[in-house]
């Protein structure tokens, strides 16, 4: 969530839209729609988020299966797409739509810990369970047990995409973000060197 959090920061400051989250984006659709304005610059981004996720589902269709390598190849795949976008002079829906499916098959990925199914681009469902977890501990009068560890996971989930959105918002304001190096292509980086450390990573632990 540290690389969504930034890679929609990045998607705001160089193309005004925020793309991991596209219940706003919905919401802008059926407004367009109904005061019958051009609406194809939202459908894009919807459409290839949804693309991206049916991408991650047909090449992983098992959540359990194999997660640490799943995700390596999936990070680093986006990390490869943003990189080489960011050295084309691609036209700015082209390149908006490409930032929302890589976001799009990062979501799809689903990541599973200890039961918990979390969505790894946006943080609606995490603010939620971590809203219910701490109710039902309220409710027990107890701050121990499976609630607990839920509440810890899906906070450490809201701050990491708040720290991704903050780093990256930091290196904006001090300058970064220029023609050669634009954000998007910079979060493509760290996309690229966080997969390839968890397929090394990934590697490794089966070789013991």
């Amino acid at each position: 969530m540290l690389l969504a959090g930034a890679l929609n920061t990045a998607g705001f400051f160089q193309f005004g839209k925020t793309l991991s989250h596209m219940t706003g984006n919905l919401t802008q659709l059926g407004l367009r729609i109904a005061q019958g304005q051009p609406a194809w610059l939202i459908v894009w981004p919807l459409l290839s988020f949804l693309l991206g996720a049916t991408l991650s589902g047909f090449a992983f269709p098992r959540h359990s299966a194999r997660q640490w390598r799943r995700s390596g190849l999936v990070i680093s795949g986006c990390g490869a797409a943003l990189l080489i976008s960011g050295s084309l002079s691609l036209p700015p829906w082209l390149a908006v739509s490409l930032t929302a499916f890589v976001l799009g098959a990062q979501n799809g990925l689903a990541m599973r810990y200890r039961g918990i199914l979390a969505r790894t681009t946006h943080i609606t469902g995490h603010l939620t369970d971590l809203g219910a977890a701490l109710g039902r501990m309220v409710q027990a009068r107890s701050f121990r047990g499976e609630d607990a560890r839920t509440f810890l996971f899906h906070l450490l989930g809201l701050l990491s995409f708040l720290l991704g959105a903050a780093l990256l918002a930091g290196y904006v304001a001090r300058g970064g973000g220029q023609r050669d190096n634009s954000p998007v292509a910079v979060c493509g980086f760290y996309y690229l060197l966080f997969g390839l450390l968890t397929l090394g990573g990934t590697w490794l632990m089966e070789r013991r």
